[in-house]
């Protein structure tokens, strides 16, 4: 599921930033060079002088839309590593390590998503450039989409398992028949009625998984050709004062699968709550059979 975005520190970000420890730097350098002509006096002195520009900067720079945009974007892109990371390291634990994956076409694709993202960051930092920062940060989010998308399709097809429709079918109609069996005024009816509903939540769970699962390979199909015309796009006319608006339609494509969910335990086929709602439905079915057989 997705996390709430983390509250970010422009004041942290500018105390920690490479321009404030330079800066600290060098007034600590000013300090002890003022110190040998004046002793102690002078150090101090520069360092006071150190100790406003801090205290000014602080107060002006964290503020600044320049500085925040900058802030905000580094926020996002390292969240957008850290998402990639962990679906890579979940990806090469599912398929066997990371030198199987490496060896796959899907792979090979992902790395090309990457790739264009790169090109077009770089493009996107150019001055003249009409390509924004933000619109080449959306095809880098789509290369972790295509991350998740993959692992999506893993886990549901290990979700649904070989000869597994064939099983729930049988027994939904299993606990139906023997639901028909039982008298409404049977105390025993409640509990295959409950059997039966049991069976039919999870045929309609499984079937969800099925058109989700069509649904997902179309979208990895799909999407390394959206990122390629968006690429070539680019690359054609940069300084193009329309690119803005072709690129508009092509974009917006790519965050169909920005609400990917891979916490698919509660819409997928839990193999768990399978095997205990089958072995009560099992019960309740043998048991109305059995009833059945009694009273002939």
């Amino acid at each position: 599921m997705k996390q709430p975005p983390k509250s970010v520190s422009y004041l942290r970000a500018w105390l920690s930033s490479q321009t404030n420890l330079i800066t600290l730097l060098g007034g600590g350098l000013a300090a002890a060079v003022a110190s040998i002509p004046a002793g102690g006096a002078g150090a101090i002195g520069a360092l006071v002088v150190l100790g406003a520009v801090q205290v000014l900067t602080a107060l002006v720079i964290p503020d600044l839309p320049t500085f925040r945009s900058k802030v905000d974007r580094s926020a996002r892109r390292a969240a957008i590593d850290q998402r990639r990371a962990q679906l890579q390291q979940e990806i090469f634990l599912l398929h066997g390590g990371m030198e199987r994956v490496q060896g796959m076409a899907m792979w090979q694709k992902y790395q090309a998503i990457v790739e264009r993202a790169t090109v077009l960051y770089r493009i996107a930092g150019e001055e003249q450039s009409q390509l924004s920062y933000d619109d080449a940060e959306r095809v880098d989010k789509a290369s972790v989409d295509y991350l998740a998308l993959w692992l999506a399709e893993a886990t549901i097809k290990d979700r649904l398992r070989s000869g597994e429709e064939a099983t729930i079918d049988r027994r939904l109609r299993e606990a139906e028949q023997a639901l028909a069996e039982v008298e409404a005024s049977d105390p025993r009816y409640r509990h295959m009625k409950m059997a039966r509903d049991d069976y039919f939540a999870i045929k309609q769970r499984h079937d969800g998984l099925v058109a989700r699962r069509m649904s997902i390979e179309a979208a990895l199909v799909s999407l390394p050709d959206q990122v390629e015309e968006i690429y070539q796009m680019v690359v054609a006319s940069p300084y193009s004062s329309v690119l803005g608006s072709k690129l508009g339609e092509s974009l917006s494509r790519l965050q169909l699968e920005e609400d990917i969910e891979l916490e698919l335990s509660q819409n997928d086929l839990d193999s768990h709550y399978f095997q205990t709602g089958a072995t009560a439905g099992e019960q309740h079915a043998k048991a109305a059979k059995q009833s059945a057989r009694t009273t002939r």
